[in-house]
């Protein structure tokens, strides 16, 4: 009996193929260690009063058309150095899949609910809202229900387990008695990583007792590292966000995109599948796009990072095989204009190379399909005074550009962007129409549904859907969202204020001059509306 629901089917576990498209970001974090400003990274010191704010200095790496490969890493180099980084890994009282999400500060997954009652007691398994599948917890009865296809699965992973230790060889059957979509996702990247993880565990097994947690401590932090990746704007943070960086060197942007890709497909495939042999080919097709030389650069991603501080980690990378050419990748597309323009604050940092720099400042790595860029934003922390605007509100500089404009939020909540040669001082100290346009604007957004997609939107999306290219359709639906929220404020408005949402600034009131921005409020859509509205003064109402 299959205990699969019918028709349920994911509705963004896809990534299309918009390679040439994406941009990345990363905000870097460095800590002041004293209560004098320092000068900003960027060669333009710090205005007085703005001490108290937490500072993202930002800048743009854009690759351009930089040719990349993946750095061949060879078997002996991988394995000599997998064994030596995972000497002094340790998963205390911690199952693989516990340690997994500890490494990159997520929460564990959540409980299956609810229990349905037939003739025992069962669990109904959710994805995004819609029910999956059932899992079976205890029976009670004269006859027993079995989910065939589950036992069956069971038994083929059990199985395949028995030459790789044997038992529970991936730690995926630690909090259900069978294959959840999680542990399916896993097991199809083990299945995928083929001779290279029976290569990370004869290594291990040369010196170490715990080989079989500490390598399924690495498929499962891999495997919840890639999901970060299978939304219109992936988004790492702490481990997660060097591991970016490590593949960015090891692979190039190209790469780490098309694995994007790939594993949005073998994902789709995990989540529909019911059998071992659906599981092994999609771990085989997601194979010809990983390759060996990338599944060995990411399991010596999550090796180098594992529970280190920051001097740790900076030895760390720089001891990985053939480090010079990556570093060297890393600096080809851009990595190295950016990091060269920036002054360390870390003295340690001061003499390492961009990718170990990077590496270990980086607070958060997030992509955009917006165009082939990177926003680079550093993290200053908080010291000293404050700023004031008008109406005695306090205001922070929350992002600086290298131009020297800036964006502040107010205490009201406000966001405004402030070019170089103004300051909080000249923010309004009323702004009842930009109070009255936010209104509108979170009103509109709130108010958007699918029913609200016209006909060519919807074409679109279903075309996308049709192609299995779920990401994409998920980026259009997110787009024709901002299209709703612009065109229902505009014509709330557009006999009062002046709208021009093609191009330039969006709203203009012409009583005042103030200007207006309706945008998503992503990091990477606030920042980037900072570095093409470097000279405009306006306020940013965002959705």
């Amino acid at each position: 009996m299959s205990t699969r629901l019918p028709g349920a089917r994911p509705t963004g576990a896809r990534l299309g193929s918009c390679v040439g498209a994406w941009a990345l970001i990363v905000l870097f974090q460095f800590a002041c260690a004293t209560s004098t400003p320092r000068s900003n990274f960027m060669g333009y010191r710090s205005e007085p009063g703005l001490e108290s704010a937490t500072v993202y200095v930002v800048d743009f790496m854009e690759p351009g058309a930089v040719a990349t490969r993946p750095v061949p890493i060879p078997r002996a180099e991988f394995q000599q150095a997998v064994l030596r980084l995972s000497r002094d890994v340790r998963l205390k009282q911690k199952t693989p899949r516990q340690a997994a999400h500890e490494l990159l500060s997520l929460l564990g997954t959540p409980p299956d609910d609810p229990k349905v009652a037939a003739t025992g007691y069962w669990k109904l398994e959710q994805h995004r809202g819609e029910g999956v599948t059932w899992i079976l917890e205890r029976q009670e009865g004269l006859v027993v229900l079995t989910p065939q296809a589950e036992q069956a699965l069971k038994e083929k992973y059990l199985k395949w387990c028995e030459p790789r230790g044997g038992g529970d060889c991936l730690g995926l059957l630690d909090d259900d008695p069978y294959l959840r979509t999680d542990d399916r996702r896993t097991l199809a990247l083990a299945l995928a990583f083929g001779n290279v993880l029976d290569e990370t565990r004869a290594a291990l097994g040369r010196e170490l007792l715990n080989v079989q947690a500490l390598v399924s401590m690495v498929v499962w932090t891999v495997a919840l590292y890639c999901m970060m990746w299978v939304v219109p704007e992936p988004t790492t943070k702490a481990l997660a966000a060097g591991m970016t960086l490590i593949l960015m060197g090891y692979l190039g942007l190209k790469t780490v995109y098309e694995l994007m890709d790939g594993w949005a497909r073998m994902a789709d495939t995990a989540y529909h599948a019911t059998t071992f042999e659906e599981l092994r080919a999609a771990g085989e097709e997601f194979s010809k796009v990983l390759g060996e030389d990338a599944a060995r650069a990411m399991i010596l991603a999550v090796s180098t990072l594992a529970g280190h501080t920051l001097g740790q980690v900076v030895a760390r990378v720089k001891s990985l095989p053939r480090f010079n050419l990556a570093g060297a990748q890393f600096e080809a597309q851009g990595g190295a204009a950016v990091m060269g323009s920036l002054e360390a604050t870390e003295a340690a940092l001061a003499t390492e190379g961009a990718l170990a720099r990077a590496v270990a400042a980086a607070e958060t790595v997030a992509t955009s399909p917006q165009g082939p860029m990177a926003v680079v934003m550093l993290k200053k922390g908080r010291v000293g005074g404050g700023e004031t605007a008008p109406g005695g509100r306090s205001a922070e500089t929350v992002i600086r550009h290298r131009g020297g404009n800036r964006q502040v939020e107010l205490s009201d909540g406000q966001r405004w962007h402030v070019p170089r040669g103004k300051s909080a001082a000249d923010i309004p100290a009323e702004d009842k129409i930009g109070d009255m346009l936010q209104e509108a604007v979170t009103k509109a957004a709130n108010e958007w549904g699918p029913h609200r997609l016209s006909r060519q939107e919807r074409i679109a999306i279903e075309k996308a859907q049709k192609n299995g290219e779920y990401w994409l359709a998920r980026l259009l639906e997110r787009e024709a969202r901002g299209r709703f929220v612009q065109r229902t404020v505009k014509n709330q408005f557009d006999h009062l204020y002046d709208f021009s949402l093609s191009k330039g600034i969006d709203v203009i009131d012409p009583a005042t001059g103030r200007k207006y921005e309706i945008l998503s409020g992503t990091e990477s859509n606030l920042a980037r509306h900072g570095k093409r509205m470097a000279s405009e003064f306006f306020r940013m109402l965002t959705f």
